[in-house]
């Protein structure tokens, strides 16, 4: 084989087996669809007591269909003596309006991975989760939330204290994360850091690090050297939470769901 020829196979061989790694990269950060059935209506249909904190999904990855919400509604007494209600069906795969939040009377909205999920959010949407958060209810949000691929919901980031104008990628960690402030995030969570079994994988700020990109949030604890996070941001009217991995994913009980448990339950007065 002439050499010139054999230069151009080897340069072409390489550019195939680049562009294919770098497909297996990013279909490796969006979390495989799961196995489980399609939840086809709330898991919860009984009337909440006045004590219950109630919750809703919204526009989120796969449908909001995890089983950790499900679980969270039965075995609430696992993790603490609030009672938690959470519908994870009515609005979690559909557009949605400002009175659409009022009308679930929900005490906290979660956003579960939704620009990875391929959910991407309208200027009407945005400006309703921050209007209702604002009235008072609290927000918890997970991994790409933000940004992924062509799907950008950083009009969300502000509720969370973080600036809109960060772009973001994301990358695998080793989801061992330890405390670095203490909360009522953590409560329950036992020893100075705990192994997420969610799914490993950050959304992180394009420069690598969350250090010094949390805007008005505080972190509370940290992966990897702050590639992965749990943030918190507090105001006068609401907390919003924010946890870069998917502690929900694929995942029931332990750590993870001990802090979605205490991210929906801990900064709703009732």
């Amino acid at each position: 084989m002439p050499k010139k020829l054999l230069v151009a196979v080897i340069v072409t061989l390489v550019i195939v087996f680049t562009a294919s790694a770098y497909a297996q990269d990013a279909k490796d950060a969006s979390p495989p669809f799961p196995t489980w059935p399609q939840a086809t209506s709330a898991a919860n249909t009984v009337e909440p007591s006045a004590k219950t904190v109630t919750a809703i999904v919204v526009k989120s990855w796969n449908g909001g269909n995890d089983p950790v919400w499900g679980d969270l509604n039965t075995n609430w007494s696992t993790y603490g003596k609030i009672p938690v209600s959470i519908d994870y069906t009515s609005l979690s795969n559909s557009d949605f309006t400002y009175q659409d939040l009022v009308n679930s009377k929900a005490d906290v909205v979660i956003i579960s991975d939704a620009a990875g999920g391929t959910q991407q959010y309208s200027s009407t949407e945005f400006a309703a989760i921050a209007k209702y958060a604002k009235k008072g209810h609290s927000m918890l949000a997970t991994y790409a939330t933000f940004e992924y691929s062509t799907y950008d919901n950083r009009g969300l980031a502000p509720v969370f204290g973080l600036k809109s104008t960060l772009t973001y990628s994301t990358t695998g960690i080793s989801n061992d994360f330890k405390k670095v402030a203490k909360a009522c995030l953590l409560t329950k969570i036992k020893g100075s850091s705990w192994q997420s079994n969610g799914y490993n994988y950050s959304q992180v700020p394009s420069n690598g690090s969350w250090k010094k990109n949390l805007g008005k949030a505080k972190a509370v604890a940290d992966s990897d050297t702050f590639v992965g996070v749990v943030s918190l941001y507090t105001t006068k009217t609401y907390s919003g939470v924010y946890v870069s991995n998917m502690p929900e994913y694929n995942n029931v009980g332990g750590p993870d769901e001990q802090l979605l448990y205490n991210a929906i339950t801990c900064y709703v007065k009732k």
